[in-house]
């Protein structure tokens, strides 16, 4: 079975050819819908030997997504963004994948790698990259485009199914650095978004974080009206968005002067219990907000669950920097503890954590200090 590779191009030169070459084993074409690029993409990609899709760009991710698809002419597509490879293990997974006449899509394990000095290390999370050409996949959405109509629909449609395969696509997620112009940018796709398609909570909530990073006052406005909404959906036994976590993270930190909304801390962590309990990022917030709160009971109680998460790999995927179930969560564990006269702990987690050269000083402290407190005083 042939495979159309398909990636959306805009000044990517510096790692476009790594993409390319991840897939050369196996592409029979390698499509690359470019919005206008003014360095050296179309170089890279002509050397490459690839298919260059001239797209305009009009603030529309899903209609460039879409004219890629158009252009494509083998059986599969193998969906590819500059920043990310193929890792070459998993080249023949994705060649065994595309001769399965039986599965219609595949997810395929999607590496978030944040540092560059720590490859192979990053969340993983399954996503739908790779699956048969067929008139009625089409894309939809101005920033974070999805299929208008789900795959697994189309799939049974088509006497089908949609399966998992251990193929892993890395993403060099540390290329990607937040810019004013470029939070600025997603801003406005977001309310492009919005105005296209009103009511989708998940985007509002993207929408006041990106404010607020800009120092927009408006975010506050946009997440009261959110957590509003998010508290009409009652008892529900799943958040109404996976964004809600980022959600209840705003309402566990922003500071009394800014809150607008009626929602209490509260209720955010009651929210937290509720939908996000094996979520790092949302534990991590209620952790640090009931140490600020000077309940170390609670807080060591959820950093412990967060130490558990990473020794398991037991969490819900999402996107976050691993250290805070690492070390980060360690050193205030055993913070908590010498609030809580706890010293055996303290000191066994300070121990683990002055093996990191970042943490080793604040450790060593640690550990003095709850051998002091621990030591009988002398009569």
């Amino acid at each position: 079975m042939r495979v159309s590779v398909c990636l959306v191009t805009r000044n990517h030169a510096p790692s476009l050819g790594r993409a390319i070459q991840s897939v050369a084993r196996f592409a029979a074409e390698v499509i690359v819908a470019d919005t206008g690029s003014t360095d050296g993409t179309l170089q890279v990609a002509a050397d490459a030997n690839c298919r260059i899709v001239p797209t305009e760009w009009a603030d529309d991710f899903s209609a460039v997504c879409n004219a890629a698809l158009d252009a494509a002419t083998g059986e599969w597509v193998l969906w590819l963004n500059p920043d990310e490879e193929l890792e070459p293990a998993s080249v023949p997974l994705v060649t065994l994948a595309a001769a399965d006449s039986g599965v219609f899509a595949w997810h395929l394990s999607v590496r978030e790698e944040l540092r560059a000095d720590r490859p192979g290390q990053g969340i993983s999370t399954p996503q739908i990259r790779l699956f048969q050409r067929d008139a009625a996949v089409r894309y939809r959405g101005r920033l974070h485009p999805w299929f208008v109509q789900p795959l697994e629909q189309i799939a049974a449609a088509r006497g089908m199914i949609v399966a998992n395969t251990n193929a892993v696509i890395r993403r060099h997620a540390y290329l990607s650095k937040s810019t004013p112009d470029k939070i600025r940018w997603v801003v406005r796709l977001l309310e492009a978004e919005l105005r296209d398609r009103p009511g989708q909570l998940g985007f509002t909530i993207e929408l006041g974080r990106n404010l607020l990073w800009l120092n927009d006052p408006r975010g506050h406005d946009v997440l009261d009206a959110a957590a509003d909404e998010v508290r009409n959906s009652g008892d529900a036994p799943a958040p109404p968005s996976p964004w809600v976590g980022s959600l209840i993270e705003y309402l566990l930190t922003v500071s009394s002067e800014q809150r607008r909304s009626s929602v209490g801390r509260d209720e955010a962590r009651a929210w937290a219990a509720r939908w996000f309990p094996r979520t790092p990022p949302v534990v991590w917030a209620v952790a640090g907000e009931r140490f600020a709160a000077a309940d170390y009971a609670t807080a060591a109680d959820h950093l412990r669950r967060l130490v558990e998460m990473g020794r398991t790999g037991r969490y819900d995927p999402a996107g976050f920097d691993p250290i805070i179930f690492g070390t980060s969560a360690v050193l205030n564990l055993g913070l908590c503890c010498l609030h809580l006269s706890q010293w055996d702990e303290a000191k066994a987690c300070f121990a683990e954590a002055r093996n990191d050269p970042q943490h080793r000083a604040a450790a060593l402290q640690g550990y003095r200090l709850a051998e002091t407190q621990q030591r009988p005083v002398s009569e």
